[in-house]
Order: C-alpha cells, then structure tokens, then sequence
C-alpha cells in the first residue's frame, strides 16, 4: 500500500509540475539523446535557482535523489520534494559522511543521485564553506542574478571515485529569471543543455593521503570544466579564460 502511495504522489507532482512549467516556462532541451533512461548515473548541474532541481527532475528521463541542504529544509515546499523524490540532507561546509553514503548506497542500488558541485546558489558562502563553517541557516538567497559559474567543492569527485559511477553533466540557462518574472507575471525562457556522460572517475587507493587529495581536487575541477563546457564563456565565470579539460 505504501509503495502504491509513494507510486500515485510521484505521478502527481510530475503531471502538475509539467502542466506547471509549460504555463509559466519556455524550456528548450538541449543534447536530450545523451541522457540514460536509468542508473546508476550521478547528475551534476550548475545551481543558480531553487528552481533547477525541480526541473532536472521534471525534464530528465529519471527522477535523480538530489543532495539538499539540511537547512533548507524549514521550507514545506522543500520536504515535499525531498520526501517524494527520496532527497538526500547535508550540510554544508563540513564532511557529511552520512549524506554522502546515502548517495553511494542509491547508486550502488543502481538509482540515479543529483548533486550541485558549486554548493549552494549563493558565491558568498564558498568562504565560510571553505573554513569548514557549517551552514545551518539560509538568507533568503534564492537566485544568482549575475548567472555566472562559480568554484566547485570536493564532494563530488569523492562520490564520483567512491561509486565509479558515470556522471552526466548539465547546464542550466535563464533559471535565475524565474523568481523575478513570476512576480512580474512574465514566462521565463530556460535552456537545459545536457552534455555527454563520462567517467568513471578514479584514482589509486594505494597513493598518500596529501596526494589522494591532490588527485580529487583535479577531478573535482575536471569536472566542472564539464559543465562550463555547456555555457557560453560570458557565463562561465572563472572558467572563462581557463582551457577546458573535457578528455
């Protein structure tokens, strides 16, 4: 009974999340025939909006756990996502081991998992993240206006390493117009660009500890080289005069 429940509020949200984004969206799919219909498959996406998991979820041939933050969680909205697309909490700005094995065991079980490698919306917190501060409170920072790529956390690549699962790059444009066209009453056209899957990432068990970290910080660049690699260089932030490594 349970799983027929949880099975008729996913189809629910799906079909008044699509009416939803047809009336107030113009989405345009990019690149659709690289996504897989199923997992296991770690989706990574830049974060400029509180819109862009909903719609990777809409949009994607497959519903992906996303990684949220714990304190976003004070919002209704965000638990009725999380608890209907089995969402994963972590905080930010300290090692979350228990999300991140939460993650490996759903790719193990050969689901597919979101994660954001930016962190957050909002470039400001990347130096409290970067103290190893933990984040446990939001400031209402819905959108990145400026709609430029920031650095990545390390996250990403340890779940990449640790599963060896491939990763599915995408890249969201026009989602931070969203919140301020509502309130105008204007539609907001958003471009899901979707690149080709790569991976698996690896490196060896065997190297030091200073030179594990080294190797992850690589990848975790390497990756998000993937993702402005969907932008066009006005919106790839510190990415615009760097060469990108997509081999």
């Amino acid at each position: 009974m349970r799983n027929l429940f949880n099975f008729l509020m996913v189809g629910s949200v799906m079909v008044i999340g699509r009416i939803a984004s047809r009336l107030l969206l113009r989405v345009k799919v990019v690149g659709a025939e690289h996504a897989p219909t199923s997992g296991p498959v770690i989706v990574i996406a830049n974060h400029f909006s509180w819109f862009d998991a909903p719609l990777l979820t809409l949009y994607l041939p497959f519903q992906p756990a996303f990684l949220v933050a714990s304190e976003s969680q004070r919002f209704w909205y965000v638990r009725l996502f999380m608890r209907t697309f089995h969402g994963i909490p972590i905080w930010r700005g300290r090692p979350d081991r228990k999300a991140l094995q939460s993650a490996l065991a759903m790719l193990r079980q050969g689901r597919a998992v979101g994660i954001f490698p930016e962190g957050g919306i909002d470039p400001r917190m990347a130096e409290r993240r970067a103290r190893g501060e933990a984040i446990t409170e939001t400031y209402g920072h819905t959108s990145r206006l400026d709609a430029q790529l920031t650095y990545p956390q390390p996250g990403t690549a340890y779940l990449a390493v640790e599963s060896g699962a491939p990763i599915l790059p995408v890249g969201l444009i026009g989602t931070e117009q969203i919140l301020g066209n509502l309130v105008r009453l204007r539609r907001t056209d958003v471009t899901m660009h979707i690149g080709p899957v790569f991976g698996p990432l690896t490196h060896s068990a065997e190297l030091p500890a200073p030179e594990r970290r080294l190797r992850l910080a690589r990848l975790t660049e390497q990756i998000m080289h993937r993702i402005a690699a969907l932008f066009p260089p006005e919106n790839r932030g510190p990415y615009r005069q760097v060469k990108l490594e997509l081999s």
